[in-house]
């Protein structure tokens, strides 16, 4: 499984079928679209069930050649999401648990972007944060608790 892939390559995966690019989506983007179904009264499986019709719009728009991205693709499947979720959000509006609006929501997304951001940038850290030798993780452990290059020079 590659990286990443461009907007073109992603397109044009869906347009083949090809599962390397949907194990990207799933790996890449799901997780995006889950965190926002969470910190807006879904589930994990509530999550899960709209990124696959997300998919199944991009699917069909992409086979139909339909599909005229004005920004990312990422971008887009968020709005796609983003747009049937509050549909359905709508609709359990009448029971006593929807407490949200549609503008209180409107108000959160860029955090819920922002977060997923943050997280993805944590992952990258971590990986290679791993990679390096014991002694390396030990001086930046203590730069990062505020230590002076003094006293890490000293230990």
């Amino acid at each position: 499984m590659s990286d990443s892939y461009t907007d073109s390559e992603i397109i044009q995966g869906i347009k083949n079928r090809d599962r390397e690019v949907m194990r990207f989506l799933y790996h890449d983007y799901q997780p995006m679209i889950r965190d926002f179904v969470k910190k807006n009264s879904g589930t994990d499986d509530d999550a899960m069930d709209l990124f696959q019709e997300g998919l199944v719009v991009m699917f069909e728009k992409v086979s139909g050649d339909k599909l005229s991205l004005k920004s990312s693709f990422r971008t887009y499947l968020y709005a796609v999401c983003r747009n049937k979720w509050l549909m359905v959000l709508r609709k359990r509006r009448s029971a006593p648990q929807m407490v949200m609006d549609t503008e209180q929501l409107s108000e959160m997304l860029p955090d819920t972007e922002k977060d997923w951001l943050k997280h993805q940038r944590y992952e990258v850290y971590r990986k290679h944060f791993q990679q390096l030798s014991q002694d390396c993780q030990k001086v930046l452990n203590m730069f990062l608790k505020g230590y002076s290059l003094r006293e890490i020079a000293g230990k």
